[in-house]
């Protein structure tokens, strides 16, 4: 399988940073990460206010779970597929409510970490490594959240939609390739 929902990618600061680096080597879970800030600041200061908690306590939650089970899920058409959705539901500028958009991203986030804890059960220190993805996507999520939250100009809310367009654009290239190349 390619490098979509891979391993741990060794970095030479252990279980915990290699978790960290993880949320970054991997396209289809940052792009996810993004797309769901993008989304919740689009639609809106509560969605933006209660994000930097959501996302990674459904991340951690989800990839607790993904630990559990002794075969890896490898579904990185279906991760690139949600993602490129995600990125289309920003590029259309849809505002979602706060009680659609809330479980939405715990489902998400939820679903993306089983896959990624069922991807670092059979590593040592794979808690350690969890944990570190996590805190890495609560440290991008709270300073995206912070550098784009409104009250903003008009070109910065142009900014967050072409921003879905390149998320899409990006998955759809990567769901092209998982096609084109099945492992």
């Amino acid at each position: 399988m390619i490098a979509l929902l891979a391993h741990l990618t060794p970095t030479g600061y252990g279980a915990w940073g290699d978790g960290m680096a993880r949320l970054f080597l991997q396209p289809t879970e940052l792009l996810l990460v993004i797309a769901l800030v993008l989304l919740a600041l689009q639609s809106g200061r509560p969605c933006g206010d209660r994000l930097p908690l959501l996302l990674p306590l459904a991340w951690l939650l989800g990839g607790l779970i993904g630990l559990n089970p002794s075969a890896e899920l490898l579904l990185a058409v279906v991760c690139t597929a949600i993602v490129a959705a995600t990125g289309l539901l920003v590029a259309l500028g849809v505002r979602l409510r706060p009680r659609v958009l809330m479980p939405l991203v715990a489902l998400l986030a939820a679903a993306f970490a089983v896959v990624a804890g069922s991807a670092l059960a059979g590593h040592p220190g794979a808690l350690a490594a969890l944990l570190g993805e996590t805190v890495a996507i609560a440290v991008l999520t709270t300073l995206l959240t912070g550098l784009l939250a409104p009250p903003h100009p008009r070109w910065r809310a142009i900014a967050v939609r072409v921003g879905g367009n390149w998320i899409t654009a990006a998955s759809l290239l990567m769901l092209g390739w998982l096609v084109r190349h099945p492992q």
